[in-house]
């Protein structure tokens, strides 16, 4: 299972936002900001963004002082709901997409489903505001324990 570009760059974009946002209050933030603060290209971002705002995952504001928001608070966001917005449900195999009609005598299925259950479990279970303290943190010079 490969994570995409575009995801890697959504879930880096967002952390961002999320921390851009804390200090902007109501107004939205540009997404020129993002780009340039992250390194990433804003023709890139505005393709990216524009699937997460269909998603509900961002909103955005046109104008002068326009820009994105979240459309929900980032602790609320999970890394599973941007990358599936992006790439779709993550897969490992063929036969996790679905019934494998060789599951009765395919001793690798149970392996495959376990590991996509792990790792939709992770993804499920951090957030973007996670990602944005830990951002912080690593700033700080801070360590962060996760049990």
């Amino acid at each position: 299972m490969n994570i995409s570009s575009k995801s890697k760059y959504a879930v880096r974009a967002l952390a961002e936002l999320a921390a851009l946002e804390a200090q902007a209050g109501e107004r939205p933030v540009p997404l020129a900001e993002i780009a340039e603060r992250r390194g990433i290209p804003q023709q890139f971002l505005e393709q990216v963004f524009a699937t997460l705002r269909r998603a509900r995952i961002v909103q955005s504001r046109r104008g002068a002082y326009g820009g994105y928001r979240f459309a929900r608070p980032p602790s609320d966001v999970t890394v599973l709901a941007v990358v599936t917005a992006l790439d779709g449900a993550p897969s490992l195999a063929e036969c996790t997409d679905g019934p494998c009609e060789r599951a009765g005598e395919c001793g690798a299925a149970s392996i495959w489903l376990e590991v996509k259950d792990a790792v939709e479990t992770v993804l499920a279970g951090t957030s973007i505001a996670d990602l944005a303290e830990r951002e912080a943190a690593a700033r700080r010079g801070t360590a962060m324990y996760y049990i």
